[in-house]
């Protein structure tokens, strides 16, 4: 037989429940209080907070964590103290003005998934130019990976006179970047990349009157300097350098080479790019300015939307190159140069019609290139591997008339935009002036 509840157990029971559970919430509230007491007196709790560092010559070459007690030299700077992993940072002092620094800055941060940050103050009374010129026997700034580098405005650093301005030697997987630097004057090269396996950003960089303004090698790896937004020139034509040379193998299959992005190459260089390597460079919405030599010389190269321009001969009346591709060592089906939406207003095709091919023994084969859309004008050699026709794209500026010694100073104002009523709207770089690009700094 089923017995009832019994009503008068019921509050009892609920009580005894109740107790039991207040039990239970007081064991664990003892429980994560102990914890928390246990981890707030552990090492590492709470978390270390990123520290800012400073370099100034105003510091007194301490601890470098406020303005006062700042390390007062590039070669004072305690690496091994700044923590990626911390998200520590580096400001560097350009006084009002500017402030000159006398030793070379070389990055010695440990790489890690998070670059360390190194940027010009942006404070008043800080915010000036850092001037970086140790020397015609030091390297201005040596970089080996993991930094962000920032001058955090236009030439906010400025490196002068250095052997090398800035070296970039990275192999680790882990961003580097460098941004608002001008280098100047440097008796070996403006800026010197290493091979790498992975992309190098540099961006916002003016690099002239260097003893080759870019030096990059190649070894086959895939990565290397991709530059964006740089002028790189020489203020007058005695300084017979390079804009950018590519120096490595010259066997087995292409491999990618510096990559260009809306970059100024000129006026007063002697080659824009001078390439002797299995290395393909890359340019996209670039201008190249009236070289000496070649606007570009390569083995193979990727244009898409350039705008090149040269007087009808160089300043000593000899003839120059908008475009020089020569004959390459490698396979014919490794090889293959391809020319897109460019203007070439002057200067020489020198691109062959067609090159050896082993076998049978004597034959030949077109020379591998692959052409669209591209306007030409004023030009001279194998013009029809660039266009079939010439057409006047009608630049704003006048530059029919120009002088072969056109001086260096008016080529730098000179405006390669298109008039409405161009027959090449559509092509050509996006980057029509020195001044337009300038104007896109931040």
């Amino acid at each position: 037989m089923k017995r009832s509840p019994d009503p008068k157990a019921s509050p009892g029971c609920a009580l005894a429940v109740l107790r039991k559970v207040l039990l239970v919430a007081t064991a664990i509230t003892m429980s994560l209080s102990a914890t928390s007491q246990a981890f707030a007196t552990s090492p590492g709790y709470p978390y270390p907070q990123p520290r800012k560092f400073y370099v100034s010559k105003n510091g007194n070459n301490t601890d470098g964590l406020t303005w006062a007690t700042a390390w007062n030299e590039m070669d004072q700077i305690k690496w091994t103290g700044i923590d990626p992993q911390n998200y520590d940072s580096l400001t560097i002092d350009g006084g009002v003005g500017r402030m000159i620094y006398r030793k070379p800055m070389q990055v010695q941060v440990r790489p890690y998934a998070i670059p360390v940050r190194i940027a010009v103050s942006a404070e008043p009374g800080h915010n000036g130019q850092v001037v970086i010129a140790p020397g015609s026997q030091s390297n201005g700034i040596e970089i080996t990976g993991g930094v962000q580098l920032n001058g955090s405005k236009r030439s906010g650093i400025f490196v002068y006179g250095a052997k090398k301005g800035i070296t970039v030697n990275s192999n680790a997987p882990y961003p580097t970047s460098v941004k608002n630097i001008e280098v100047s004057h440097c008796t070996d090269a403006g800026l010197f990349v290493s091979p790498s396996y992975y992309p190098l950003g540099m961006s916002q960089l003016i690099l002239h009157d260097n003893a080759t303004n870019v030096v990059t090698q190649q070894t086959g790896a895939p990565g290397g300097a991709q530059l964006s937004k740089c002028w790189i020139y020489n203020g007058s034509e005695r300084n017979n350098f390079d804009g950018i040379r590519i120096d490595g193998s010259t066997s087995g299959p292409p491999t990618p080479s510096v990559v260009l992005n809306s970059c100024v190459l000129g006026p007063g260089l002697r080659d824009g790019i001078n390439n002797l390597s299995i290395a393909r460079p890359s340019l996209t919405n670039c201008l190249l300015i009236n070289s000496r030599r070649n606007n570009i010389s390569s083995y193979s190269v990727n244009l898409q939307n350039v705008t090149s321009f040269m007087t009808r001969l160089n300043p000593s009346r000899s003839a120059h190159s908008c475009i020089k591709l020569q004959a390459s060592p490698q396979p014919y089906n490794m090889i293959g140069s391809s020319v897109k939406k460019t203007i070439a207003y002057g200067g020489m095709v020198d691109i062959p019609i067609s090159i050896s091919y082993p076998y049978p023994p004597g034959s030949t084969r077109p020379f591998p290139i692959t052409v669209e859309q591209n306007t030409q004008y004023s030009t001279t050699g194998n013009t029809t591997a660039l266009a079939p026709t010439m057409a006047d794209p009608k630049f704003v500026s006048h530059v029919r008339l120009l002088p072969n010694h056109t001086p260096v100073q008016y080529l730098m104002g000179l405006d390669f935009s298109l008039r409405p009523d161009s027959p090449a709207l559509g092509t050509g770089s996006e980057v029509t002036s020195i001044k337009q690009l300038l104007r896109t700094f931040d």
